[in-house]
């Protein structure tokens, strides 16, 4: 991985009542990655109509690229790749390509941003803000073969399949073409508010605020792999054909009126209205009251209700593809049958993969919440000072896949048939061995849909100790942590609870839902130098998958729902599943600035500076070419790593 980041900032008084600032930011990061070569039997990505190449047979004769008859041996020469041509036999090819799959990505991030604050007559202020993003992103992936360009050298004896280092890069390019893909994102806004203190309450000035914003936003996300209903074959194996393009404008109008009633209460409300050019509007307020009945606590609550309108993925992505493993657990329906049916080999018995495809779907609802919160701040002195904090948010219309929980059973035990309402399923690369046998699942697809319900709750923690040691320099230590209560769908009335797994692997993509997570920083200031110490934690949780068809509390019921499908054998000798459970992940950071003056500051950081390594879990679904979870590990992976930097203020 390779970052490289500038910015600039500058702030001007314009006027003895106003000040104006300008701000750019460009960041680019690079990124390349390799996972295990493709096999030759191979079927094309998801989306349109898919091709099967499997078994792939060599055949006796070759003839010239283009031939529109039967090659025989009045018009062709005998096979220089097939062993067994002499013989008129047809040879198969059972091996994978010699060179990994790789995925080189070059992201750009450009960001400006301007804006203007001031007060005009008797207590009128303004601000006005406006900023523009984009990113662009490039993505190269070599080494992916095109199922037709296979068919075109099987089918010339142009490809060396008995030594493949002899190939040439022009026929590698030739089968396996790298693939670039161009993409990018937008967004632009203008907003402004108005506020002024209209009169005096006991507790203070009742203050209010008004304002309006417009924003745009797109995104070009073009196919990497799009369908080909001319000639299906002609498409890349594994490269999703995941693609988004779409963009909207929003108009917005907010306010926001702050009413201190007393000394002991304050109350605030705000409200926000929405109107998307794709048709969606809402009205979102909050209610928030402060009751302080002694100086050294404060008891605090709030209600909301939001909105949220489906992503431009979830609106109008085209298929997107998720790779799971499974092995046919021996309680599974249908089970003797299947192994019978395949004689038991390798094919029915070895772990395989299957794809996970959503779609958009552009007749979504918005979601809308309700959440509520409440909490106590409790500060016996000055120093000293602890938080907790419940919260309950309720979502309805939750934008999610339908429950494809139960297909596995049904495709397995109904000799593939499967009749779950919004999902297509279909199967996977045949058994060589045994055609007409029913083959492995391959690609569970459905578009997205406004599932019943969720609710999630938990509790927030913070405390901060503040110490002065004598001579200016000063101590702080600040402890954060959240305990996730619940988390939990309602789906066509089946309650699936995530809380403390791997799930919603649906909406994180299986980055799960540790129960504790948690921070712990120490600051050291001695006026213009300063230095801190991070500790980060991240609770274990089960590689059970809930949503596809796993028991958080049951890792033999879980095996290929993200629990690896491999036995290792515990302290009495027993088989038991592999990696039932992820491990807990600490790592702390390091950090420095030295202030040289008013405008130039030093600073330097270390990341992960025990060099942590994450927790091997190769049942990690999405992360099978890495085997680790990105969510919570990723600096692991990375390792320690060390940045240098100055600021200057102008």
């Amino acid at each position: 991985m390779q970052r490289l980041g500038a910015s600039a900032h500058l702030t001007a008084n314009i006027g003895s009542s106003a000040q104006a600032y300008v701000m750019a930011n460009f960041y680019q990061t690079k990124t390349d990655s390799s996972i295990a070569p493709l096999t030759f039997a191979g079927q094309t990505a998801a989306g349109g109509t898919q091709f099967t190449l499997s078994p792939v047979l060599l055949p006796v004769y070759v003839c010239p690229r283009g031939t529109t008859v039967a090659c025989t041996s009045a018009n062709g020469s005998l096979n220089p790749n097939n062993p067994f041509a002499s013989a008129g036999e047809e040879a198969r090819l059972n091996y994978r390509y010699d060179r990994p799959r790789q995925s080189l990505t070059d992201a750009k991030t450009y960001r400006f941003a301007a804006g203007i604050a001031g007060s005009f007559g008797d207590g009128w202020n303004y601000n006005a803000d406006a900023t523009y993003s984009e990113v662009d992103l490039k993505v190269t992936q070599k080494n992916y073969l095109v199922a037709q360009r296979l068919i075109d050298v099987i089918n010339d004896g142009s490809f060396n399949f008995v030594d493949p280092s002899l190939n040439d890069e022009a026929m590698r390019g030739y089968i396996a073409p790298d693939n670039v893909t161009n993409s990018n994102s937008k967004l632009w806004q203008v907003q402004g508010s108005l506020s002024k203190a209209l009169f005096a309450l006991p507790g203070g000035d009742l203050s209010v605020a008004v304002g309006a914003a417009y924003r745009h936003e797109s995104v070009y996300n073009p196919s990497a792999n799009p369908p080909n209903e001319v000639n299906p074959a002609d498409r890349y194996y594994s490269i999703n054909a995941v693609s988004t393009i779409g963009s909207r404008n929003v108009k917005s109008a907010f306010f926001e009126i702050d009413a201190p009633i007393f000394d002991m209460l304050k109350l605030n409300a705000s409200g926000r209205y929405d109107s998307y050019s794709s048709g969606q509007k809402n009205f979102s307020p909050k209610l928030t009251a402060i009751f302080k009945p002694i100086e050294q606590v404060r008891l605090r609550g709030t209600y909301s209700r939001g909105f949220r309108i489906p992503s431009f993925n979830e609106a109008y992505g085209q298929p997107t593809t998720g790779y799971l493993t499974d092995t046919m657990p021996s309680d599974r329906p249908g089970y003797d049958a299947f192994l019978a049916a395949h004689g038991g080999n390798a094919y029915a018995t070895q772990p395989y993969s299957y794809g996970l495809t959503s779609s958009g779907n552009p007749k979504l609802d918005p979601e809308k919440s309700t959440s509520v919160t409440a909490g106590i701040v409790f500060e016996p002195t000055h120093r000293i000072s602890f938080t907790a904090d419940y919260w309950h948010i309720k979502i309805k219309g939750l934008v999610s896949a339908p429950d494809y929980s139960g297909v596995l059973d049904q495709y397995y035990g109904n000799n593939g048939v499967v009749n779950v309402p919004g999902i297509t399923v279909r199967p996977g690369v045949v058994d060589p061995d045994h055609p007409n046998a029913l083959p492995v699942i391959g690609f569970i697809e459905y578009s997205f849909i406004n599932a019943n319900s969720e609710v999630a709750s938990g509790l927030d923690f913070s405390g901060t100790l503040r110490l002065p040691l004598g001579s200016g320099i000063n101590f702080t230590s600040r402890v954060d942590a959240s305990y996730l209560i619940k988390l939990e769908q309602t789906i066509n009335g089946s309650v699936q609870r995530f809380d403390g797994s791997l799930s919603p692997c649906n909406i994180t993509s299986c980055s799960g839902a540790p129960a504790w997570r948690g921070s712990w920083q120490n600051t050291i200031d001695f006026g213009d130098v300063a230095f801190s110490a991070t500790a980060y934690y991240t609770g274990g949780y089960s590689m059970g998958s809930v949503d596809y068809g796993g028991d958080p509390k049951d890792c033999a019921a879980s095996i290929g729902a993200s629990v690896y499908s491999y036995y290792a054998q515990d302290a009495a000798g027993n088989d038991v599943p592999y990696k039932c459970h992820a491990k807990s992940f600490i790592n702390v950071d390091l950090s420095g600035n030295v202030k040289l003056n008013d405008r130039f500051t030093l600073y330097a950081n270390v990341l992960n500076v025990f060099d942590t390594k994450p927790d091997f879990n190769p049942g990690q679904t999405y992360d099978t070419g890495y085997s680790y979870n990105v969510a919570w590990e990723s600096q692991g992976f990375i390792g320690r790593f060390i940045r240098v930097g100055a600021r200057i203020d102008f």
